[in-house]
C-alpha cells in the first residue's frame, strides 16, 4: 500500500500513486510522456527539471488539465517559499515538426525577498527498478515494423559514449547530443550551462576522460538563479523537439526557435476547442463526469494518428501505440453516436488493411474477436449515417468475410469459431465464448444491411450463416452452464478456468440472449460478486488478481438494459474514483488495496476513453430494437433543485435528439425536447426513465398525462415537454450521492485498511 497521505484534501483526488500523462498534438504519429518523477520523457530521452538550491525534482502527483479537459498540463510545487508552476504541452508546426512546450513559471507569494532555482538537465531515462528493459513507468523504445499500425515507437537505444554540448549563439541556447538538438532553453536570465550535471572533482569530459554517461545519468545542464521581490515571478519556457533536430538543418531549427509559447499555446487551445465543441455535449453539473467526458474525447483524438493518406486508430502513443480492431471498433461505435462519423469514417477506412484474402478481419494473430466487431463497427456506421453509398462498397467485404467464416466453422468440430491459444485477455485455451457471441453480433448486423440495401441473396446467406452458428453456439453454451450452475464460463470447452472477458458480452454491443435470461444474471452476479474498490477484478496465470478499469463498463452497459440503474450508478462511480486528476483511465496492473501503481501500463488507455464515453452516452441516450431510451441510469448528484441536466446534438440511429431537464424545486422537473428524427428510420416508441431515487406522481407529456409502469413513461412521438412531478427516497447506504461521496468512502476504507497493516495514525508532523 502507499500512505493515505498523499491524498491531500487542497488537491484534485487522483487514485493512481505513480501520474503519468501523455503530451501530444492532435494527430500526430508519436507523443512524450510526463513521467511520475515529473520529467518529460520523448523516447530519445527525458528533460529533467529541478528546483531549489538542492536541485529536488520538480514534481507533483496532482495534475490538471486546462479547463478540466484541454491538453496542456500542469502542476505547482512549493519549493523554499517560491510556488514553481510547470505547464507542458505539444504543437505540430507548420513544417510538421512535433514540438513540446515547457513553461515554468516561479513566483513569490511570500512578503520577503527571495530566490527562485531552476535547473534543466537531460538523460536517457529515468531510474529503473524492474527487470524491464526501460526506466520505471516508462514506454519501451525504439520500436518498429514494416506494417502500418503495429507496434511502432520512435526512438533510439543507450549510447554511453554520446556527446553533450551546450551552444549558445545569436539565435539562441541550445543543448545538443551527438550534434543534434535535445532542447532549447531561454537565455535570460543567463543561466550557468553545464556538459554534466555534476563535476566530480572538477574533470568530466576532457579528451583524456571522456565522459561515459550512465543511462539515468543527467547530461547537459542549465541553471538559473534569479531574486524575487514579494508577489514577483519569472517565467521561463523550454522547447523540446519530439524528434531531434540535426544541428546542420538550419530550417528546421530555425522553425523551432521562431515559435513561441503563447502563440503556440493560444493557436493549440483554438484547435482543440473547436474540435471538442462539436458533436454530441453532454452536461450533467457534475463537473469530474462533465470534463471526463470532454477529455476522454482528447485522449482518443492523440492516440488516432495521422500518416499520409492513413488514419491510425491507436490506444495511446505509449505501450500500447499500435492497432487492433476489437477496441477500434468501440473508437467508431463513439465516433459515430457523439456526433464525429467523419472520423469514425477514417477508422473504418483502415480496416481494409486487415482483411486477408480469404476474408477474414484479423489484427492480432489466433484471435478472433475482430472478425465479429469489424462486420458489426462497419454495419453500425451505416446505422448512424445512412449512407447508402458507404453500405454498398462495404457490402461485398461483408460477403467475404461471411465466406471466410462458413469455411472457418464447416471445419470446426463444434461448428464454431476456431478454438485457439492465445495468452492474452481470457487466458484460456478453446472455444473462446466472447468469440461466438461477436461473430452473432456481426451476422446479426450483416442482415440488416443485406435487407437494407435490398440484397436479398446476400440476406439470405447471411441468416442461413446466422442460424447455424446460433445453433451451434446455444448447443455447446447450454451444456457448459448447466454444469456450471448457470455462469457462463469464458470458453466453452468445458474447462471453467479462465478469466472474465467476452463471456461479459451476452448483452452488449448487441443482445444475444435475453437480457434476464438466468445464464445472463448468473454471469453478472458472480462477477460482481467478485469486484473490488467497486471494479471488475481480473486474473492472470500465475499472477494474481489485478482490478480492471474499463473491463468493469462491459458490465455496466448490461445493467442499463436490464433496468438496474442504481447498480449502474454505483459502478460509474467506482469508474469515476480510479481516474487520475487529469481525467484520463487505465488498463490493469493495479492490485486490489494495494499500492494504487499501474508499472508500465501507463495511462491514458483509449479503449477506457471510448469506452467512457459510450457508457455516458448510453446513460442519456440509447438505442434497444426500435425503442430509443432517454435518461436510463441518473446519478443524485445530477437532480435537484435548480440544476440542469443538458443533452445537445445526441445522434441515434433514429435521428438526432437534444433535451434539457431543468429542476426548478426538489419537486419539479420539466424535459424540453428537440427532435429531428428522420421519418423512415424513426423509433417506434420513447421511453423516459424515472430516476431510481425518484418517485414520480405525475407525469405529463405536452398537457396530457402519461402512465409510469416500472419505473419508465412511454412518450409520445414528437412530444416537445414533459412535466414531472416526484418525490425523493432515500439511497441505500451502498450507493453514493456523487463522485466527491464515493472519492470519500474509498479513502475511508483505504485509510482503515493501511492502518489494520502498519499501526499508522495520522498527526500534525506526519499527516
Amino acid at each position: 500500500m502507499v500512505s493515505p497521505s498523499i491524498d491531500k484534501p487542497s488537491e484534485p483526488f487522483s487514485y493512481p500513486s505513480q501520474s503519468v500523462d501523455e503530451i501530444g498534438a492532435m494527430f500526430a504519429p508519436s507523443a512524450a510522456e510526463l513521467t511520475p518523477s515529473g520529467s518529460l520523457y520523448t523516447g530519445f530521452g527525458e528533460l529533467m527539471l529541478f528546483n531549489g538550491i538542492d536541485r529536488t525534482e520538480l514534481n507533483n502527483r496532482v495534475r490538471t488539465l486546462e479547463q478540466g479537459y484541454l491538453p496542456v498540463v500542469s502542476f505547482t510545487s512549493r519549493k523554499d517559499g517560491i510556488d514553481y508552476t510547470v505547464s507542458f504541452f505539444a504543437s505540430t508546426l507548420a513544417d510538421g515538426q512535433t514540438v513540446n512546450f515547457v513553461r515554468v513559471r516561479a513566483s513569490n507569494p511570500g512578503a520577503t525577498r527571495r530566490t527562485a532555482f531552476l535547473t534543466a538537465s537531460w538523460s536517457f531515462t529515468g531510474r529503473q527498478t524492474t527487470t524491464f528493459p526501460t526506466g520505471d513507468n516508462r514506454f519501451r523504445r525504439p520500436l518498429s515494423s514494416a506494417l502500418a499500425g503495429d507496434f511502432h515507437q520512435p526512438g533510439e537505444e543507450f549510447r554511453p559514449d554520446s556527446a553533450y554540448t551546450i551552444e549558445h549563439n545569436a539565435d539562441g541556447n541550445a543543448a545538443l547530443r551527438d550534434s543534434r538538438v535535445i532542447f532549447l532553453f531561454p537565455q535570460h536570465p543567463q543561466p550557468a550551462v553545464s556538459a554534466s550535471y555534476r563535476d566530480y572533482y572538477n574533470r568530466s569530459g576532457g579528451s583524456d576522460d571522456p565522459a561515459r554517461p550512465l543511462p539515468n545519468t543527467p547530461m547537459a545542464t542549465v541553471e538559473y538563479s534569479s531574486p524575487l521581490a514579494p508577489g514577483a515571478d519569472l517565467t521561463l519556457d523550454f522547447k523540446v523537439p519530439l524528434i531531434p533536430i540535426s544541428a546542420h538543418d538550419v530550417a528546421a531549427l530555425a522553425a523551432v526557435r521562431a515559435a513561441a509559447f503563447d502563440m503556440q499555446h493560444t493557436v493549440v487551445i483554438q484547435l482543440w476547442r473547436q474540435q471538442l465543441s462539436s458533436g454530441m455535449q453532454i452536461q450533467t453539473g457534475e463537473s469530474k463526469v462533465d470534463d471526463l467526458f470532454r477529455a476522454s474525447l482528447t485522449y482518443c483524438l492523440l492516440a488516432l494518428n495521422h500518416i499520409g493518406d492513413t488514419w491510425i486508430q491507436t490506444i495511446n502513443q505509449f505501450q500500447y501505440h499500435r492497432f487492433y480492431l476489437r477496441d477500434s471498433a468501440d473508437f467508431v461505435r463513439m465516433y459515430d453516436t457523439t456526433g464525429h462519423p467523419d472520423l469514425a469514417a477514417k477508422v473504418l477506412d483502415f480496416y481494409g488493411t486487415r482483411q486477408t484474402n480469404d476474408g477474414n478481419f484479423v489484427s492480432q494473430p489466433g484471435q478472433y474477436d475482430g472478425w465479429g466487431l469489424a462486420v458489426w463497427s462497419i454495419v453500425e456506421h451505416y446505422r448512424i449515417t445512412h449512407d447508402r453509398t458507404y453500405a454498398e462498397r462495404m457490402l461485398p467485404r461483408i460477403r467475404s468475410a461471411v465466406n471466410w467464416l462458413d469455411t472457418a466453422t464447416a471445419r470446426d468440430p463444434l461448428h464454431l469459431l476456431p478454438a485457439t491459444d492465445v495468452r492474452d485477455n481470457e487466458y484460456i485455451p478453446g472455444h473462446l465464448t466472447g468469440y461466438n457471441f461477436l461473430a452473432l453480433d456481426g451476422l446479426d448486423s450483416a442482415i440488416l444491411m443485406a435487407r437494407a440495401l435490398g440484397s436479398t441473396a446476400d440476406e439470405k446467406h447471411f441468416q442461413s450463416s446466422r442460424d447455424n452458428l446460433h445453433a451451434a453456439f446455444l448447443h455447446q453454451l447450454d451444456a457448459v452452464t448447466n454444469r456450471s450452475g448457470g455462469y457462463i464460463p469464458p470458453a466453452l470447452d468445458g474447462d471453467p478456468g479462465g478469466t472474465d472477458w467476452g463471456n461479459l458480452l451476452s448483452l452488449v454491443p448487441e443482445q444475444q440472449l435475453s437480457p434476464f435470461d438466468p445464464r445472463v444474471t448468473a454471469t453478472l452476479r458472480r462477477t460482481q460478486g467478485s469486484y473490488a474498490e467497486g471494479l471488475i477484478t481480473y486474473r492472470q496465470p500465475g499472477q494474481g488478481t489485478y482490478l480492471h478499469h474499463y473491463l468493469t463498463i462491459k458490465n455496466t452497459l448490461s445493467e442499463l438494459i436490464r433496468g438496474e440503474d442504481e447498480q449502474a450508478i454505483r459502478e460509474l462511480d467506482a469508474v469515476l474514483v480510479h481516474t487520475t486528476s487529469t481525467n484520463a483511465g487505465w488498463e490493469y496492473s493495479i492490485r486490489p488495496w494495494g499500492n494504487r501503481d499501474f508499472s508500465g501500463n501507463l495511462s491514458p488507455h483509449g479503449w477506457f476513453a471510448a469506452e467512457y464515453r459510450n457508457l455516458l452516452r448510453n446513460m442519456m441516450v440509447r438505442e434497444e430494437g426500435n425503442t430509443l431510451h432517454l435518461l436510463s441510469a441518473v446519478s443524485p448528484a445530477w437532480v435537484g433543485g435548480g440544476k440542469t441536466l443538458r443533452v445537445t446534438n445526441a445522434d441515434t440511429y433514429f435521428g438526432r435528439i437534444s433535451f434539457d431537464l431543468e429542476m426548478p424545486s426538489e419537486g419539479h422537473a420539466t424535459l424540453h425536447l428537440v427532435t429531428k428524427m428522420q421519418p423512415e428510420y424513426g423509433p417506434r416508441q420513447i421511453l423516459l426513465h424515472i430516476p431510481f431515487f425518484e418517485k414520480a406522481s405525475r407525469v405529463v407529456a405536452d398537457g396530457k398525462p402519461i402512465r409510469v409502469v416500472h419505473g419508465t413513461a412511454e412518450i409520445p412521438l414528437g412530444t416537445k415537454q414533459v412535466d414531472i412531478d416526484w418525490t425523493r427516497q432515500p439511497l441505500s447506504p451502498q450507493t453514493p450521492a456523487s463522485y466527491l461521496d464515493a472519492v470519500d468512502r474509498y479513502k475511508a476504507e483505504y485509510l482503515q485498511r493501511f492502518q489494520q497493516a502498519t499501526g499508522w495514525q495520522p498527526d500534525a508532523t506526519n499527516p
